[in-house]
C-alpha cells in the first residue's frame, strides 16, 4: 500500500498540474474506488480510452500495435505484461489508473503531440518541448529528442529511394532473429535490430505519387520511446489522445484520487530518533509553515516530510504547490509549484560536510512572528546523528521551529544537509545549539530517485558571509501547510 501511495501523491500533481482540458477528469463517483482492485476488463472502456492505453503501453515498451482503438489480444498481453512488471500481479482496474498516469507525465515533460505533417501527409508523435533539427540531407530532414538517442529522418521519395533506403535498412541488421518487413501495395515497412541492441525502423505509405517516408532510430535505453512513434504514425489526420470524461478510465483516476483521501490507506511515520524533536513547522491559524528550497529550474523544492504530511494544501511562497513525493523514514519531501519559479538553484556539495566546517542555516523560523528570512552560523559538531545515524549531521548552529527542510550551507555556498531536528531538553538539562540535518549526499540521493538531478559544486572557492546568505536567499522558501 506504500507503493500505491506514493504513487497517487504523484496523481495528484499531475491532474492538477499537467492534464491539458481533453484528457482532465471532471469529477469522481465516490464509490469508484470500491471497484479498483478488480479484475482489469477493457469491455467498459471507451475508443479513446482504449487508445490512450495503448499509447501509454507503447511509451511504456509494452505495446507494439497500432494505436486504433481495437483492443484485442496484443492490447492485452500487453496490459498483463505492463501489470507483471510493475505490480507483480494480474492486471487490475487500479493498474488502468496508474498507466495513464504515466502516459500523462510523458506529455507533459516532452510534449509529446500527435503532429500532422501536410508535405508527408502523416501523423505521428513528436516531442514538442524537446525537438530539435539536425543538419538536412539530399532526401530527408533531420531532428531528434533531445535528452535521448530518438532520431527522425523524413522525406518524400521516388521509386529508386525507396529502395535504397529500405536496403540500407536492411543491411543493418545484425541480431540472430530475423529483422521485421512489410510489403503491400502502397506501404512499404522495414525494422532491424543492430547488435548493440539499437532499433533502426523505415516506413514508407505512397501518398500523392511519392513515397512519404519515415527513417527513425533509438539505442536500446529508448527502444520504447520508438515503438511508441512508430505505433503512432498514420495516413491523414488523426485524432488527439483524450480520456473520455466521464468514462470507466476517468473515474477509475478519480477512484484512485479518493483513496489518497483515505487516512487509513496512509502508510505509518516511523518514530523519530530517540532524544530529539522535529524543528516542527511554526503553528498558524488553519496550518503551520516551515522551509525548503529550490533544486530544480522546474519549480521542484525539497524540504522535510514532516512539514508537509498533515497537509490538506501546501504553498510555496503563497504559490500553490503540489507534493511529489515524500519519505518519512529520511525525512524528506519534493514538492512542484509551476508558478512559484525560483529565483536561483541550490548546488549541491560533491563531498560529505567535513567535522568542524563553517556551516550556515536559512530558513523561516517563527514566521508569525519574525515574518521573514532567518540567517544563523555554526559548525558540523558532528557527522553522524544521533547513535552515530549515518545520514544525519549535527551542527551548532541555533534553528527554531519553522527552520525545517531549509537548507544547511557550506562555506562555499554549496548545500551539505537538510535542516530537520533538534535535541530536546532533558530533566535537569537544557540542549544548547544541539541540531541535526540530513546529509546533502542523503539528499541528492533521494532526489535523484525521483528523477530530478541537483547541480553539483564546481567551485569550492569560500565566500564572503554576506554573499553567502545573499546566494543561498535566492534558493531558500518560505512553505505554508493548510489545513481545513
Amino acid at each position: 500500500m506504500r507503493f500505491l501511495v506514493s504513487f497517487l501523491r504523484l496523481f495528484v500533481l499531475l491532474v492538477l498540474l499537467a492534464l491539458p482540458a481533453t484528457l482532465a477528469p471532471r469529477h469522481a463517483d465516490a464509490q469508484d474506488n470500491i471497484h479498483l482492485f478488480r479484475d482489469f476488463s477493457a469491455r467498459s472502456l471507451s475508443w479513446q480510452d482504449k487508445r490512450f492505453l495503448q499509447a501509454a503501453l507503447a511509451f511504456e515498451g509494452h505495446y507494439n500495435g497500432l494505436l486504433d482503438g481495437d483492443w484485442g489480444r496484443i492490447s492485452q498481453r500487453a496490459m498483463r505484461a505492463y501489470s507483471a512488471q510493475e505490480f507483480g500481479t494480474g492486471s487490475q482496474d487500479w493498474h488502468m489508473a496508474m498507466l495513464a498516469m504515466s502516459l500523462v507525465l510523458a506529455i507533459d515533460e516532452n510534449g509529446w503531440e500527435l503532429e500532422y505533417s501536410e508535405p508527408l501527409g502523416l501523423s505521428f508523435f513528436v516531442p514538442q518541448k524537446r525537438v530539435k533539427a539536425a543538419e538536412t540531407t539530399e532526401l530527408f530532414v533531420n531532428f531528434h529528442h533531445v535528452g535521448t538517442s530518438l532520431a527522425y529522418s523524413i522525406g518524400r521519395l521516388g521509386w529508386d529511394d525507396l529502395n535504397a533506403v529500405h536496403s540500407y535498412t536492411w543491411g543493418r541488421h545484425q541480431m540472430a532473429t530475423e529483422p521485421y518487413q512489410l510489403r503491400q501495395p502502397g506501404r512499404s515497412v522495414t525494422s532491424i535490430q543492430r547488435a548493440d541492441g539499437s532499433v533502426l525502423y523505415a516506413r514508407s505509405d505512397l501518398i500523392d505519387g511519392f513515397w512519404s517516408t519515415i527513417l527513425i532510430s533509438a539505442d536500446r535505453p529508448d527502444a520504447a520511446l520508438l515503438a511508441a512513434v512508430t505505433a503512432s504514425i498514420t495516413p491523414g489526420r488523426t485524432d488527439p489522445l483524450a480520456v473520455t470524461q466521464g468514462g470507466a478510465l476517468d473515474r477509475a483516476i478519480m477512484g484512485a484520487l479518493a483513496i489518497l483521501n483515505d487516512p487509513e490507506s496512509e502508510p505509518a511515520s516511523p518514530p523519530a530518533p530517540a532524544l530529539t524533536a522535529r524543528t516542527t513547522p511554526t503553528p498558524r491559524s488553519g496550518g503551520a509553515s516551515g522551509s525548503g528550497f529550490y533544486v530544480s529550474d522546474k519549480g521542484h523544492v525539497l524540504t522535510n516530510a514532516h512539514v508537509v504530511d498533515t497537509c490538506d494544501s501546501i504553498t510555496v511562497n503563497g504559490e500553490r504547490a503540489f507534493l511529489v513525493a515524500a519519505d518519512a523514514q529520511r525525512d524528506l519531501a519534493l514538492l512542484l509549484s509551476a508558478s512559484a519559479r525560483a529565483k536561483a538553484v541550490a548546488i549541491f556539495s560533491d563531498a560529505p560536510a567535513r567535522l568542524n566546517a563553517d556551516v550556515t542555516v536559512l530558513g523561516y523560523p517563527f514566521a508569525d512572528v519574525l515574518g521573514g528570512l532567518n540567517v544563523t552560523r555554526g559548525a558540523v559538531s558532528s557527522v553522524t546523528g544521533i547513535g552515530g545515524d549515518p545520514d544525519w549531521l549535527q551542527i551548532s548552529a541555533p534553528v527554531q521551529p519553522g527552520n525545517s527542510g531549509g537548507p544547511l550551507v557550506a562555506a562555499d555556498g554549496s548545500v551539505v544537509g537538510v535542516v530537520t531536528a533538534r535535541l530536546k531538553d532533558r530533566p535537569g538539562a537544557t540542549a544548547q545549539n544541539i541540531n541535526f540535518a540530513v546529509r546533502g549526499e542523503v539528499a541528492r540521493r533521494f532526489l535523484a530517485e525521483q528523477g530530478v538531478s541537483p547541480q553539483a559544486n564546481t567551485d569550492r572557492t569560500p565566500l564572503a558571509p554576506e554573499m553567502l546568505a545573499e546566494q543561498s536567499a535566492a534558493f531558500t522558501t518560505y512553505i505554508e501547510c493548510l489545513t481545513r
